[in-house]
């Protein structure tokens, strides 16, 4: 079952895993993510009544933040860790389509369009998110459109991300693909990303990573089998090792695609 922070605000108080806290002091200034915050320029004002209405709230790996179909209920920013978004085909096929990552806005096209949710979002490791009350973004907006600006700009840097991710799969080879999204998962998920010795759980199934990357998981094992021949990772079920993040960095220089 999915999360209705309008009616458990009411029954849930205090902070509490996988419950919605009452609204924290400070605002998106004091946010560890701030600077890569999709809330990062927003005005003193604007920033001031964000910082008075959000609500904190802890997930579970595995919990549920909203499910494809629902309603909008509200803007959820990710303030630390990681969620995955499914969504299902026509032919009830389930596919990854993306990740929620530290400092992204999740619901923002939803809130938008006053529509339901199209994607499904998933903790992938334990998450903390900062929920804004559909209610209180509305009024939000209204009183400060630069934040109606923001959302419709989140909206369209997602688009340009998707067309990018277009292009990258036409660019580079498989190989160079999946080690740009080692990386990128190792800079954020990782225990200390600023090492360079890395180790970390995948948040995903395999068949999760092959399914982002366009390929079958047959090749999937294939690619981190040459990575493993190189030198440059080790992997026993999803418990992954990168010896030298820098050298897997270098080794990535982008080929055509094979």
């Amino acid at each position: 079952m999915s999360f209705d922070p309008a009616s458990d605000i009411a029954s849930l108080p205090n902070a509490a895993p996988c419950g919605l806290a009452a609204p924290q002091p400070g605002g998106c200034e004091s946010c560890a993510v701030r600077s890569r915050s999709d809330w990062a320029g927003l005005p003193p004002r604007a920033a001031a009544v964000v910082g008075r209405v959000r609500h904190r709230r802890t997930l579970a790996e595995g919990a549920v933040l909203f499910r494809e179909g629902d309603a909008n209920l509200g803007l959820y920013c990710v303030s630390a860790g990681l969620i995955g978004l499914r969504m299902t085909h026509e032919n009830g096929t389930e596919a990854l389509v993306g990740f929620g990552w530290p400092g992204d806005t999740l619901g923002a096209r939803a809130f938008l369009r006053n529509g339901p949710h199209r994607t499904t979002a998933v903790a992938l490791t334990p998450v903390a998110v900062c929920v804004l009350l559909r209610r209180d973004a509305v009024r939000l907006t209204q009183e400060a459109p630069e934040v109606h600006l923001a959302l419709v700009e989140r909206c369209l840097a997602a688009m340009d991300e998707a067309q990018g991710g277009l292009l990258q799969n036409a660019a580079l080879s498989n190989r160079d693909r999946l080690v740009a999204l080692i990386l990128r998962l190792a800079r954020q998920i990782a225990a200390r990303p600023d090492e360079d010795r890395v180790q970390l759980r995948l948040p995903v199934a395999r068949g999760d990573l092959a399914t982002m990357l366009g390929i079958q998981p047959e090749s999937l094992s294939r690619l981190f089998g040459r990575l493993k021949a190189e030198g440059l990772v080790r992997l026993s079920g999803r418990m992954l090792v990168i010896p030298s993040v820098a050298q897997l960095a270098a080794g990535a220089p982008g080929r055509p695609q094979t």
